[in-house]
Parts: C-alpha cells; structure tokens; sequence
C-alpha cells in the first residue's frame, strides 16, 4: 500500500514514466480517456490512486491506471489521436490491447530514448522526434495508427 496516498499502487503505471515530471498529467490523461469515452458516456477523472469512472448510471470502480481502463472497454478499434501526450497514451494503449505487438512512441518532449511495457508485456519504444505532435507507430511501419 502506498504510504502517501493510501491506494494499492506500489509502483507507478508506464504512462507516469513519460514525459516530463508534470503533475497535470493524470488529468489531461483523464480528458484524453473521457473523450475516448464519450459515445458510451463514461467519464473519467483523476485522482491520487489513479483514475475515478463515472458511466451513464452512475459511478463505476476506480482503475489504477489507462490500461486498466482500457481493458475493461475491451475495444474493437484503434482509436484515434489528436496532438498531445496524453491522447498519445490512450493511443498506445488501445493499440498494445488490441494488436499486441511493438509500436513506437516519438514526440517532442520524451526525455530519453527507452522501452517501456504496456499491457504488462508490449514493448513500446519511446523516442525523441523534431516534430510539435506525438506520434504512434508499429515498429518498421511508416504509417502511423489511424491513419
């Protein structure tokens, strides 16, 4: 158990890792998941042991991280992305659940070039790029997701 916020987390999710320490990530992420969401009328909001979901009848149990939220929608589709990190995540996310196999992650602000696992077991690259957007890809693809 966490000490500092009670919650089971006792290591942080893969989507803290990236980017810049930032301490309104979770919420971007939380709007990004919402927008996602939205033709099933799901809400989502931060909170300090993850994220709080709220659907069309009411509240539903917390998730401790996109993944997890991501796992429970069980999504048949790639969803698609606008320009930021956190709708990138959702992205990377969505696409390690459904097609299980390596992506890359570039954008402007990663910090170092690493791996990370998504899904507990999808590597995801994370790499530098010049570019003002992030953006997601299958390892040696040239096209990217949702295009």
């Amino acid at each position: 158990m966490c000490g500092a916020c009670g919650s089971g987390r006792v290591r942080a999710p893969w989507e803290d890792t990236l980017g810049p320490p930032d301490p309104g990530a979770a919420r971007r992420r939380a709007a990004a998941l919402t927008r996602w969401l939205a033709p099933r009328r799901w809400r989502v909001a931060a909170w300090a042991g993850g994220y709080t979901l709220a659907g069309p009848l009411g509240p539903l149990p917390p998730a401790g991280c996109v993944d997890e939220i991501v796992a429970r929608v069980r999504p048949g589709t790639v969803a698609e992305i606008g320009p930021t990190l956190a709708d990138a995540v959702v992205h990377v996310s969505v696409a390690a659940f459904v097609h299980r196999e390596p992506l890359v992650l570039a954008g402007p602000e990663p910090g170092p070039a690493r791996r990370v696992l998504v899904h507990g077991d999808v590597p995801v690259d994370v790499r530098p790029a010049a570019a003002h957007r992030w953006s997601v890809t299958r390892r040696g693809a040239s096209v990217p997701f949702g295009a």
